[in-house]
């Protein structure tokens, strides 16, 4: 599905070329394979680099402060331009916040076709990412553009981050309890989206959930006591969980304290899951075991677009980060308990 050029004004979207966003996404164990023998380049300052597979990279650039970098971009989610932009520069962003840091700096990555498209739609998914780095308090120093038929805009961001702050996806605790900010199902959804068969109420609720910032989540858990924490992405909940567990914990996931938008049961169970869905559970499910099924189980390897923080906390540490949650008016949801085993296994329950 693309943007297409009906006039100087009009925006319309067609059924061109395949739905994209982080569907797109390298499949989980690609890219160890693709790297398996190449000598990395790195110093005594990286901090976590691409061998550590965490979600942005960190140099360290003193003893107390470090830079955090990443980059992301996909194709076209929804059908608004401007709502799009915003998706991707919030997805793009929220790697930085997933570390602990605050974003200071962005580039954009632009692939378009004016011929094709017009310039007016590309003004418009500038003005909406424009608008989210606005909100982030990020400056936008420029960027690449490139000609493409097939549309895609994201961003590279360089945040900034106490050397002691640091969150990683790994060094959750047994004990810890699991704790997700933003309900999960957005593939689903997308995929409703470009079949025109999800309501106009829950295709809102759904854009305006993935443009959300992840910075109250971040700030929120920079104060109390987080042991891990990454974004949910590309690999869905079942991948980044495995992440955040690698061969060191187990965990405990309770379905049906898992956050959901509203239609995704109903989408899933008629099959309307994205290509991405299927690497996933093909990949991870051998790290999965599940005294339910159906689709309330599909939907933990659904990838995600701009999805949120998933966030290991010391369990005593629950009351507080509610209190704190309350104050800024954002949700969040416990779905699961980190255990010393079976180690490296999900539980469903």
């Amino acid at each position: 599905m693309i943007f297409e050029k009906t006039g100087d004004d009009d925006i319309k979207m067609t059924n061109h070329t395949r739905f994209g966003g982080c569907a797109a996404k390298i499949g989980p164990g690609d890219l160890s394979d693709v790297l398996c023998g190449l000598e990395i380049p790195e110093d005594e300052n990286v901090i976590c680099g691409i061998k550590g597979f965490e979600d942005a990279g960190i140099y360290k650039i003193n003893e107390n402060l470090a830079l955090v970098q990443t980059v992301d971009f996909f194709t076209p989610v929804v059908n608004d331009p401007y709502w799009f932009g915003q998706i991707a520069a919030a997805n793009a962003l929220s790697d930085i916040y997933a570390m602990g840091a605050r974003p200071l700096t962005a580039l954009n990555i632009v692939c378009f076709s004016v011929k094709k498209f017009g310039t007016q739609i590309l003004r418009e998914i500038l003005r909406g990412g424009i608008d989210k780095l606005k909100e982030s308090k990020t400056n936008l120093l420029g960027g690449h553009s490139v000609e493409d038929e097939e549309i895609k805009y994201g961003l590279s961001v360089t945040g900034l981050v106490r050397v002691d702050k640091i969150i990683r996806n790994e060094g959750a605790r047994s004990g810890d309890v699991l704790i997700i900010t933003k309900p999960i199902g957005t593939g689903i959804m997308i995929n409703g989206i470009k079949a025109g068969i999800i309501s106009k109420s829950s295709e809102g609720h759904l854009i305006k959930t993935m443009a959300t910032l992840n910075s109250c989540a971040s700030e929120i858990m920079v104060s109390v006591k987080t042991h891990a924490a990454t974004d949910v992405t590309g690999f869905g909940l079942a991948g980044h969980i495995k992440e955040m567990i690698k061969e060191n914990l187990g965990i405990i996931l309770y379905a049906n304290k898992i956050p959901h938008f509203h239609e995704v049961i109903d989408l899933a169970s008629s099959g309307f899951f994205p290509s991405g869905f299927y690497r996933n559970r093909d990949f991870y499910i051998p790290y999965v075991r599940s005294s339910i099924n159906g689709p309330i189980f599909d939907i933990i390897f659904d990838p995600q677009s701009s999805g949120g923080l998933l966030i290991a906390l010391q369990e005593d540490e629950v009351h507080l980060f509610k209190k704190k949650a309350y104050e800024k008016h954002m949700d969040f949801w416990v779905i699961g308990s980190f255990v010393e085993e079976p180690k490296g296994m999900i539980l469903v329950e």
